[in-house]
C-alpha cells in the first residue's frame, strides 16, 4: 500500500515516513503541494497525508485540485497540521478529511492512518 506524504518540514517528513515504513507501507514524500499533485497523478497512492500550511499552494487548495481530478478524486486525504482550528477544521472534516494535530502522537499515528484506509475500502 502506497502513502504520499506532502510535507515541507524535513523532520516531520522523516518521522511520518519512518513510522509508516516500519508498519509496512510504501511512503513517498513531496515537499510542496505542487510536487504532491504531480506525484499523486504519477504514482496513484492509496492515501495522501498533507500538511495544511505549505510553501506556494496550501494543502486545502491542493485538496480541491485532487478532488476535481478524475484520477485522484477518490484518494482519501488526512491533514496533519498545527495551523487548522475552528471553522477551518470543520470545513476540512466536512469534506471527509481526517485532521491530525502536530506534533503527531507517534504511538497512535499509524493506527489513525489505518482507520482512514479501512474506512475508505
Amino acid at each position: 500500500m502506497k502513502i504520499l506524504i506532502v510535507e515541507d518540514d524535513p523532520r516531520s517528513q522523516k518521522l511520518e515516513k519512518a513510522l509508516l515504513e516500519h508498519a509496512g507501507y510504501e511512503a513517498i514524500v513531496a515537499e510542496s503541494a505542487e510536487a504532491g499533485l504531480a506525484l499523486a497523478k504519477e504514482r496513484s497512492p492509496d492515501l495522501i497525508i498533507m500538511d495544511h500550511r505549505l510553501p506556494g499552494m496550501n494543502g486545502e487548495n491542493a485538496f480541491k485540485v485532487l478532488m476535481a481530478d478524475e484520477k485522484t478524486k477518490d484518494v482519501p486525504v488526512v491533514f496533519v497540521t498545527a495551523s487548522v482550528i475552528g471553522e477551518d477544521r470543520k470545513r476540512l472534516e466536512s469534506h471527509g478529511c481526517k485532521v491530525l494535530d502536530k506534533p503527531i502522537d507517534t504511538r497512535t499515528f499509524v493506527q489513525e492512518i489505518e482507520e482512514v484506509i479501512n474506512a475508505s475500502r
